[in-house]
C-alpha cells in the first residue's frame, strides 16, 4: 500500500465513528458454571441493553433474555453482579425495575418469573443457598425524601417467599459467600467515610438451619488495609486478597485465629471493587488455582499449587484481564490485547502452553493489523516521582505526515480516580491514532496497578497530584518530540473529566480540552452525590465538608474561571445521578460569559458513562471536529465516520 502524505488528524481512515460505536459490546459479569459460559453484553445498537449470554462446546453462543429484559443492576450506582447461574436457573436483575427475575435453564424463556417485587429496592451480587433453596443478595433499599441515604444490608430472597434482611448495620455490603456445606456465610462489609479498597473488612456468619445468621466474626481487613473477593474451596477454607502487604496477596482462612498467605505471584491481585464481582482468581481442582495479576502495571498470570512456594507463569496474550471465573469448560477471561479489543476467551488450564480460544469479540468491525497502533510504555520523571502512562503513536499504512512535523497528542485522563488506562486494542484510541494523533493514556497518582503506595499519592492531593502529573506529561511529550507542543489536547471522564478542567485551569500547555461528565464544583457535588461516594471527597481532599469548605472551594474548577482561556468541549448524560448534567451546564455557562469557546452536549437518555450507539457516534465524530478545527481544519464527513 502506498503511503501519502496528509496534515496530521486528516489521515483517511476505514475506523469509522459507526463503526466503533455500533460494534462496541460493553461486557459485564462473567461466569463459568458446569461446561458453559456465561456473561451480560451491553449492546449499544439496543440502546445499551444487555441480554444474557451462554456459550457451550455443542451450542456455540445463544442469547437468554429475550426483549424487553435487560440484566443490569443500579446498586451503588455503578452495578455489576447483576446475574447468577446456579441450580439449573438464571438469576438476574431486570434493568428496568431492578427486581430480581429468574429463568429455568431446561425450559426456556417462557419460563422467565418474577421473584421479587420492591419497587424501591435494587439488588445485586448473589449467592445460591442450595440447602435452602433461596438466594443471597445485596439489597440497596432508597426511600423517599431529599438528602435520604439508601440503606444497604444482605438479603434472602426465598424460593416462593417475600425477601427480607439478613444482615445490617454497615453502611455497605459485598461479596456474600455460602461454605460449601451451607453452614457459613462469608462477606465484605465497610463503612463510610471508607471506600471498598481503602477498608473492606472480611466476616465470616454461622447460618441457622432455618437461615438466620448468626454474629458476624472478623477475619481480616480494616485498619489501615482492605480485603476482595472471598471464595470457599471444597474443604471448607476459605480464599481471599488482603493487601495488608502494600499490594494484593492471597490468604487462606480455616477457622483459625490468624489467616496465613498462600500464594504470592510478585504483582497486585487487589481490584477496586467499583462494581461487584470483580475477580482476579479462580480456584481449580486438586488445591490449584489461576490467578491474574498487574505488576508496574502490566497484566500477568500464572497457575499456582497453593501447596507450594512459586507459581507457574501463565503466558495468556492478554496485555489487560478484568475478569477470571472457571468452571468445567475451563477458564474464562475477559481483557484485551495488543491487537485484539476487549473479548471473552477460554483457556484449558490442563495444557502446558497456554491459547485462549476467543468466544466473543466486544467489537464487530475488522481491522486491518496495519492500522492498529500499540502501545509503549512511559516512565515520566517528576519531583514526586515517576508518572506511568502508555503511548499510543499515530499508525496508518495509507498515509504519514509531513517531514519532520510532529503529530498532535491527546492526553487521556481515565476515571475513577482510583482505577487505571487498560492497555490493549481500544476503538476510540484508534479512531483518533489512524487519524495521525498519538495518544498518551496517562496513570497519574492514584492510579492502581502500581501498588497501594502509588495509589495513595492522591490521598488528600486530589487536584493537585493528578493535575501537576497531567501537565507534567504534556511538558515531556513535548521536550522528548513525542507531539507538538503547540497541538497538545487533554480528554476525559468522570473524576478525569475533573482533572481535565483542573489542569486547564492551573497551566496554558493544551490547545483544547474534552470533558466527558466531569466535575467542575466540588461543594455541590458533596451535596447531590450518591452514598456510595459519601465520604470519596474526604479522603481524595483530605478533609471533610464540614468547616472545610476552603479547601472544596480551591479545588473546583468553576472557582477559577478567571484563569481558564483553553477552548473546552463539554459531553453530558442528561440523567447522569453521579455527575448531574448542572456541574457541565455551570462550567460552560461561565466560560462562555467569559469568552471561552466552549462547546456543550447533552444526550438524553444517557447517565453516567455513555451506551448508546449515536451517542458514542456523536462524541466520537464532535470531538475529532473539535481537535480539527483548533488546529485550523475541520473533519470532512467521509473522515470523521
Amino acid at each position: 500500500m502506498e503511503s501519502k502524505q496528509f496534515a496530521f488528524g486528516h489521515w483517511p481512515s476505514p475506523v469509522t465513528a459507526a463503526s466503533v460505536a455500533e460494534g462496541a459490546l460493553r461486557f459485564g459479569r462473567v461466569q463459568a458454571e458446569g461446561d458453559a459460559i456465561y456473561w451480560s453484553e451491553g449492546r449499544p445498537a439496543e440502546k445499551g441493553r444487555a441480554p444474557v449470554m451462554c456459550w457451550s462446546k455443542a451450542g456455540g453462543v445463544r442469547e437468554l433474555l429475550p426483549r424487553p429484559y435487560s440484566a443490569r443492576s443500579r446498586v451503588h450506582e455503578y452495578g455489576g453482579g447483576e446475574f447468577l447461574v446456579a441450580g439449573g436457573r438464571l438469576f438476574f436483575v431486570n434493568d428496568a425495575d431492578q427486581d430480581v427475575y429468574a429463568r429455568d435453564l431446561a425450559a426456556g424463556a417462557a419460563s422467565i418469573g418474577r421473584l421479587t417485587n420492591l419497587p424501591r429496592t435494587r439488588f445485586a451480587d448473589f449467592a445460591w443457598d442450595g440447602s435452602r433453596r433461596r438466594l443471597i443478595a445485596v439489597g440497596e433499599t432508597h426511600e423517599p425524601g431529599h438528602g435520604v441515604l439508601p440503606g444497604n444490608a444482605l438479603w434472602t430472597i426465598p424460593a416462593g417467599a417475600a425477601p427480607l434482611p439478613l444482615l445490617e448495620g454497615h453502611d455497605f455490603y459485598a461479596s456474600p459467600r455460602i461454605g460449601p456445606n451451607g453452614r457459613h456465610l462469608a462477606f465484605l462489609a465497610w463503612d463510610l467515610p471508607a471506600m471498598p479498597w481503602d477498608a473492606a473488612r472480611l466476616f465470616v456468619a454461622e447460618l441457622t438451619e432455618d437461615g438466620r445468621a448468626g454474629e458476624p466474626v472478623a477475619v481480616a481487613g480494616g485498619d489501615g488495609s482492605a480485603c476482595f473477593q472471598p471464595g470457599w474451596g471444597a474443604d471448607g477454607t476459605l480464599f481471599f486478597v488482603w493487601d495488608v502487604e502494600g499490594s494484593g496477596r492471597l490468604y487462606a482462612w480455616r477457622g483459625g485465629a490468624r489467616p496465613e498467605k498462600v500464594l504470592d505471584t510478585g504483582g497486585d491481585l487487589s481490584m477496586p471493587q467499583w462494581s461487584f464481582n470483580a475477580a482476579s482468581y479462580a480456584l481449580l481442582p486438586q488445591g490449584r488455582a489461576y490467578c491474574t495479576f498487574v505488576r508496574n502495571g502490566e497484566a500477568g498470570a500464572a497457575i499456582a499449587n497453593l501447596n507450594a512456594a512459586s507459581p507457574t507463569p501463565r503466558e495468556t496474550g492478554f496485555s489487560a484481564i478484568h475478569a477470571i471465573s472457571a468452571g468445567g469448560a475451563g477458564v474464562v477471561l475477559e481483557g484485551l490485547k495488543d491487537d485484539e479489543a476487549l473479548c471473552i476467551a477460554l483457556d484449558d488450564p490442563a495444557t502446558a502452553a497456554p491459547s485462549p480460544a476467543i468466544l466473543r469479540r466486544s467489537s464487530t468491525a475488522a481491522m486491518d493489523a496495519g492500522y492498529i497502533s500499540r502501545p509503549r510504555r512511559l516512565e515520566i520523571p517528576s519531583g514526586a516521582g515517576t508518572i506511568h502512562g502508555l503511548l499510543y503513536p499515530p499508525r496508518n499504512p495509507a498515509a504519514h505526515g509531513p517531514a519532520g512535523a510532529l503529530p498532535p497528542l491527546i492526553v487521556s485522563l481515565h476515571g475513577g480516580p482510583t482505577s487505571a488506562a487498560a492497555r490493549g486494542l481500544k476503538p476510540r484510541t484508534q479512531f483518533f491514532t489512524s487519524r495521525g494523533f498519538a495518544w498518551l493514556d496517562l496513570d497519574y497518582a492514584g492510579s492502581t496497578g502500581y501498588g497501594r503506595a502509588y495509589r495513595e499519592r492522591l490521598t488528600g492531593n486530589w487536584g493537585i497530584a493528578d493535575v501537576s502529573d497531567t501537565i507534567a506529561a504534556a511538558r515531556f511529550a513535548a521536550q522528548a518530540g513525542i507531539a507538538d507542543p503547540g497541538a497538545t489536547f487533554v480528554t476525559g471522564g468522570s473524576a478525569g473529566g475533573y482533572t481535565v478542567l483542573m489542569a486547564i485551569a492551573t497551566a496554558d500547555v493544551f490547545r483544547g480540552a474534552a470533558s466527558h461528565y466531569g466535575i467542575c464544583d466540588l461543594i455541590a457535588l458533596q451535596k447531590t452525590t450518591h452514598k456510595f461516594e459519601q465520604g470519596y471527597q474526604q479522603t481524595l481532599l483530605g478533609a471533610s465538608l464540614d468547616g472545610n469548605e476552603a479547601v472544596y472551594r480551591e479545588r473546583s474548577p468553576i472557582q477559577h474561571i478567571e484563569r481558564i482561556s483553553t477552548p473546552l468541549i463539554l459531553f453530558q448524560g442528561a440523567e447522569d445521578n453521579v455527575v448531574p448534567k448542572s456541574q457541565s451546564i455551570a462550567i460552560a455557562e461561565a466560560l462562555r460569559a467569559k469568552g471561552v469557546p466552549v462547546e456543550y452536549h447533552e444526550f438524553a437518555g444517557e447517565g453516567h458513562g455513555f451506551r448508546h450507539a449515536h451517542t458514542i457516534r456523536t462524541c466520537l465524530e464532535r470531538e475529532l471536529a473539535f481537535y480539527l478545527g483548533l488546529m485550523g481544519g475541520s473533519a470532512t464527513p467521509e473522515l470523521a465516520g
